[in-house]
């Protein structure tokens, strides 16, 4: 009863983000705004691709790379999966410009990109710890403009993607990570509640030459079962405490 409770009292406050007029607004893009998808696949251009070339590091992505294409305002980082009726788009605008954005693959009618591509057998390795291998999802191309790193945009982007997981009955959601950010979702993994279903990184060439990744999965669990409860106080009440103490991006 106090995990629903919780639950409610946070839709409630998540709700208000999702107003049109709000400055800082959340939204789940219908597949058929074909404008705010553009604008999703130019964010990620922006972060993944021009941002990263001024970086150290370098833009990661050959010129022919699968996800790089030619759109009508200019260049966008999308690929199949979008497309899918089945994916979520979530975009967060501050002030009426795209400033975050995650999708959602739904595992349930599709292979992810990681067995598409043969790097992991997710199914078989998350098999013998959940209910079903085959009810799950991964957020994934999830980028924020630099302008608001350090606010209270990505948390609250994680948030609605929580409540998406939960609205659409996803028992279970997987992330990949590269191998130098294992220690530290290990760190915050006592509340996040995460699990890791690798023992070593394998590799995402097809993605970018050389990366290798690591897999972890959280449990959503169905309504009405401790499970539930458990992620809602575990996972997606911290969730929500950590954006409240956030300060708006400016």
């Amino acid at each position: 009863m106090l995990a629903n409770a919780s639950r409610s009292f946070i839709r409630s406050r998540l709700a208000v983000t999702s107003q049109v007029t709000s400055p800082l607004n959340v939204s789940w893009v219908p597949h058929d705004d074909h404008e705010s998808l553009s604008e999703i696949y130019r964010l990620r251009y922006k972060v993944m691709v021009s941002d990263a070339a001024k970086s150290k590091k370098g833009n990661p992505f050959a010129p022919d790379h699968y996800c790089l294409h030619e759109g009508p305002g200019g260049m966008e980082f999308r690929d199949e999966y979008d497309e899918l009726p089945s994916t979520g788009h979530c975009l967060v605008r501050f002030n009426g410009a795209p400033v975050a954005s995650t999708r959602i693959v739904d595992g349930n009618h599709t292979p992810l990109e990681a067995e598409k591509f043969g790097w992991i057998d997710i199914r078989s390795r998350i098999a013998p710890h959940v209910i079903n291998p085959n009810n799950i999802a991964e957020p994934s191309r999830v980028v924020a403009d630099k302008s608001i790193r350090g606010s209270c945009v990505v948390p609250l982007m994680y948030l609605h993607c929580l409540d998406w997981f939960m609205s659409k009955d996803i028992e279970n959601f997987i992330g990949m990570c590269n191998t130098s950010a294992r220690p530290l979702i290990e760190h915050y993994s006592k509340w996040a509640q995460t699990k890791w279903i690798t023992d070593e990184p394998f590799s995402a060439d097809d993605f970018i030459e050389g990366r290798k990744l690591e897999m972890c999965y959280v449990s959503v669990g169905t309504k009405g079962t401790r499970e539930r409860d458990n992620f809602l106080m575990t996972n997606f009440t911290p969730a929500f405490m950590a954006y409240s103490v956030m300060k708006n991006p400016r």
